[in-house]
């Protein structure tokens, strides 16, 4: 039988793949470290793999609180934590939506050296997608958002001791107005309403890594190690 056309599970196993161990703790390779844990999560389902994580989080925090009132020693702060959850939910679905993106444009261009198009592989890598077309693009996403939607209600329920949570959109995305204040710049709910800005910020993203190029071009030191020093000159006799 042909799986369910779906995004999140691939975009969970590459937010996985992104994790980077041995480097100090930011929210912008927490998302990884949560993948890392879903995957390794026993159930065949993915949003089951992510309930299952928060399930752990919270047992292992409340572990941690009892251990510390016995011993008296304060408990060490957990760097993943059960409300991450939350957030990390949010940005699985905006990945779903760069993937789509991704395949929507595969979809547009064929080889012109033969006149193949291999957009139906890539339709089936991202998600076993029937094809490239925004209509079976969108239909994936809101289905992939429906699962998540039900998903982010139930974490909502376990934490309703948390005040003002946000719903579950298909895209959103927030920016720092303030010291320490974030408000939301985008909360969309249509998918043409999601590729026009993710076609802006890929345009940004290019733009980024030219400057970065050529600003290595002029200044690279080529010959040399980044990590060699010069020698210090030896003291006359």
């Amino acid at each position: 039988m042909k799986e369910v056309s779906s995004f999140i599970d691939q975009v969970v196993t590459n937010a996985a793949s992104k994790a980077k161990s041995g480097i100090k703790p930011t929210a912008g390779n927490r998302n990884g470290n949560i993948a890392k844990l879903v995957q390794a999560a026993d159930h065949t389902q993915v949003a089951n793999r992510i309930a299952i994580v928060w399930d752990n989080l919270a047992k292992e925090r409340k572990s941690r609180s009892v251990e510390a009132v016995q011993s008296g020693v304060p408990a060490i702060e957990m760097f993943e934590k059960p409300e991450h959850l939350l957030s990390f939910v949010q940005q699985m679905m905006n990945n779903c939506c760069w993937a789509a993106r991704g395949v929507i444009n595969s979809g547009k261009g064929t080889d012109l050296a033969n006149g193949l198009d291999f957009s139906q592989s890539i339709a089936e890598q991202a998600g076993q997608l029937e094809s490239s077309s925004i209509q079976d693009c969108e239909s994936t996403l809101m289905q992939d958002w429906s699962t998540l939607n039900h998903l982010h209600s139930w974490l909502c329920s376990q934490m309703n001791y948390m005040a003002d949570l946000d719903p579950l959109y298909l895209y959103s995305e927030k920016a720092e107005v303030s010291d320490g204040v974030w408000e939301h710049v985008h909360t969309c709910m249509d998918i043409n309403e999601v590729l026009p800005i993710l076609n802006e910020k890929a345009l940004e993203l290019t733009t980024l890594g030219e400057s970065k190029v050529t600003e290595t071009a002029r200044t690279m030191e080529f010959g040399k190690t980044g990590s060699s020093k010069p020698k210090a000159k030896a003291k006359a006799a």
